[in-house]
C-alpha cells in the first residue's frame, strides 16, 4: 500500500505539471524558404501535432502578407484530400484530433514576373490564444541563390531546386529515409521524355543531401533554355520534380 501511495504522490507531483506546462501542440513545415518558376504555385507542407488525448481546436491566422501584385496565397487544410480557403480569408478554424496530426498548407500563387513575397501565420489554441506558434515562410521565383532551411523529416522528400529559374548551374536538395543506406538514382529529363543527364547513380545513407546541375547534358554540351524534370528513384520509392533553365 505504501508504495502505491509514493506511486500516486510522483505522478500528483511531478508527472501532471510537466504535462501541464508543456505545449498542447506542435507545428512543423518542411521548408520555410521554396523557390518555383515564375506563374507556377508554390505550395507549403506543415504538420499540426496534437499532443493531447483530446481534440485541440485551433484558430490559424495569417498574420503577414507581404507579397507581390499579382500574387495571392491561400491557407489550407487537410493536404492532398482537403480544401484551400479563398485567398481574401485570413482567419479560419482548424481542429487535430487527440494524439493526430494534420496538414495545414500554405498555397502561394505567382505570376510570370520573377519575384518574391513573404506570409506569416500563427496559430493559436481556439480557448487559449496565449498558447500560440508562429512561422514566417517566403516564395520566391527569383534567380537568387537563398538556401533552404532543411530539417530532417524522415521521409523521402524531393525538394524544389535552388535558384529556380537558373542559369546556369542549380542545386537539388532530396531526402533519403529508413534506417540503412540503398541505391539512390538522380536523373535529369527533357519536356519530351528524354535523358539529359544522370547526376547520381550510388548507395546513400539516410538524411538529407543535394546534388548540383551545371546546365550540361551527358555529353557536355549547354542545355537550352526551358522546363526539366528531375527524377528521384530509390529502392522503393519515385519522385518527380520540376525546374526551369532560363538564358
Amino acid at each position: 500500500m505504501k508504495i502505491y501511495l509514493q506511486i500516486l504522490i510522483i505522478i500528483l507531483t511531478v508527472i501532471i505539471p510537466i504535462q501541464l506546462l508543456s505545449q498542447n501542440f506542435s507545428w512543423q513545415a518542411d521548408t520555410t524558404t521554396k523557390y518555383g518558376s515564375p506563374g507556377e504555385e508554390i505550395y507549403f507542407h506543415t504538420y499540426i501535432f496534437n499532443n493531447t488525448a483530446n481534440q485541440i481546436k485551433l484558430r490559424i491566422i495569417r498574420t503577414v502578407n507581404n507579397i507581390p501584385a499579382g500574387w495571392f496565397s491561400s491557407l489550407c487544410s487537410g493536404g492532398i484530400n482537403g480544401y484551400c480557403y479563398a485567398p481574401n480569408i485570413s482567419v479560419v478554424p482548424d481542429s487535430v484530433e487527440a494524439f493526430n496530426q494534420k496538414e495545414l498548407g500554405i498555397n502561394v500563387g505567382t505570376d510570370l514576373i520573377p519575384n518574391q513575397g513573404d506570409i506569416t501565420v500563427r496559430i493559436e489554441e481556439w480557448n487559449n490564444p496565449s498558447s500560440s506558434l508562429t512561422k514566417s515562410f517566403i516564395a520566391s521565383t527569383m534567380p537568387t541563390k537563398i538556401r533552404y532551411s532543411l530539417s530532417v523529416t524522415g521521409e523521402y522528400r524531393l525538394y524544389t531546386n535552388y535558384p529556380n529559374p537558373f542559369n546556369p548551374s542549380t542545386t537539388i536538395p532530396f531526402e533519403i529515409a529508413g534506417k540503412s543506406s540503398q541505391r539512390t538514382i538522380l536523373v535529369i529529363y527533357n519536356v519530351v521524355g528524354q535523358m539529359i543527364m544522370k547526376l547520381f547513380d550510388g548507395h546513400l545513407a539516410p538524411g538529407l543531401h543535394q546534388v548540383t546541375w551545371d546546365g550540361r547534358d551527358a555529353l557536355g554540351r549547354t542545355a537550352s533554355s526551358g522546363i526539366y524534370f528531375i527524377e528521384l528513384r530509390t529502392e522503393q520509392h519515385f519522385l518527380m520534380g520540376k525546374m526551369f533553365l532560363l538564358k
